[in-house]
């Protein structure tokens, strides 16, 4: 099996499949042949909205190079599929990074995977944290940071955005550790 390994020295499986009950949850490793499903995905403006860092429609080079940047980096990236159909990605390096096309919103398709890249890392990782930037606007992405133990950090970060032209501020949450299971993570506020 190959394994990725990401700055922090976390091992990933290249592939994993999580059985969510009503469909079967694919990672696996980002490739040229995304392309297109990526593109699509990000044309639409409310999935492209809170990322930012590419333009809505992505041009081919803005594709290109985000392709480049999830194949080569030195972060773990994945693609999440759903039942054989392509649902977004997830990648971690420094921080955590994911984004899901509309159709599979609240669905547990965000909520699983990073479920399962926080899981995995705190269970190999030498205890450091996981952090993620998230526009106050975001409740979707903040609700699910949340109900995995994140916590806002009370900083807040700027950002240029493409999709919207202008600067603008993101909170930081931060996951220190893996809640006890059955515990019930406390809910922040920033």
């Amino acid at each position: 099996m190959i394994e990725e390994v990401s700055q922090n020295f976390t091992v990933f499986p290249e592939t994993v499949e999580i059985d969510l009950g009503a469909g079967l949850l694919r990672l696996r490793p980002p490739c040229a042949q995304d392309a297109e499903a990526i593109s699509v995905a990000l044309s639409d403006e409310s999935v492209a909205r809170y990322l930012g860092a590419l333009p809505c429609p992505p041009d081919d080079q803005s594709l290109t190079e985000y392709l480049n940047f999830l194949v080569g980096s030195d972060q773990v990236s994945k693609v999440i599929e759903l039942n054989g159909e392509f649902a977004g990605i997830i990648s971690l390096s420094t921080q955590l990074t994911f984004w899901v096309v509309r159709k599979f919103w609240r669905q547990g398709v965000a909520s699983s995977a990073v479920r399962w890249v926080v899981e995995t890392h705190f269970k190999q990782s030498s205890g450091r944290s996981v952090i993620a930037e998230v526009h106050p606007s975001n409740l979707g992405s903040i609700l699910l940071l949340e109900k995995l133990g994140f916590a806002a950090s009370g900083r807040l970060k700027r950002r240029f955005s493409f999709v919207s032209e202008t600067t603008e501020r993101l909170a930081v949450y931060e996951l220190t550790h893996l809640p006890a299971k059955g515990k019930s993570p406390r809910r922040s506020e920033f």
